[in-house]
């Protein structure tokens, strides 16, 4: 976890990845690579976000537009798997990925929980909803991005499919994390 939580990991060209997101036993915690470190929401909204450690980390996603690292919780550790695109698809074969906008949590700027942190601060923007759900993500935003009521986040996921033989069937064999971005 070290290379997560401060350690240098190079400019990311090896790994193809930029962003983090993190669930935790107590929370998320989003991320992005800047000059080859981890800057993590846990930083700047520390009452938001949990640290991330060993001991409370239940699933970590450390992906960009060509991959995705994940790593996850089992009961003898930790394990993992990567998926990487290789190349352009054949636009004919119904088993081709394609891509999906999910909305992210928030309809508002809102204070972090200590209600004394400003927003955005050190790239990550402290959201919610009416309800009172919060998470620091890793957008700058303005108030104007949720001016009458838009949520204005966005989760890009890239799905891969897999046909049945016998049915041909075509159904999402696995699922990546791509982007995450504002839409306004």
């Amino acid at each position: 976890m070290q290379w997560v939580t401060g350690k240098s990991v190079g400019d990311g060209s090896s790994t193809k990845v930029k962003w983090l997101l993190a669930h935790c036993y107590d929370g998320v915690t989003w991320g992005f690579l800047e000059h080859g470190v981890w800057v993590l929401s846990s930083a700047a909204f520390p009452a938001v976000s949990p640290a991330v450690s060993e001991k409370n980390l239940l699933e970590l996603r450390l992906f960009g537009e060509e991959c995705e690292i994940l790593i996850w919780r089992t009961d003898e550790g930790f394990s993992g798997r990567r998926l990487t695109d290789n190349g352009e698809p054949d636009k004919n074969d119904p088993c081709r990925p394609d891509t999906e906008k999910r909305i992210l949590l928030g309809d508002r700027m809102v204070p972090d929980a200590d209600q004394t942190q400003p927003n955005p601060v050190k790239g990550f923007t402290c959201v919610g909803t009416a309800r009172g759900l919060r998470q620091a993500v890793p957008v700058k935003c303005s108030k104007a991005d949720f001016a009458e009521g838009l949520w204005p986040l966005r989760l890009e996921v890239k799905h891969y499919f897999e046909q049945d033989d016998e049915t041909g069937v075509v159904r999402v064999a696995a699922s990546r994390l791509v982007n995450v971005y504002k839409e306004v």
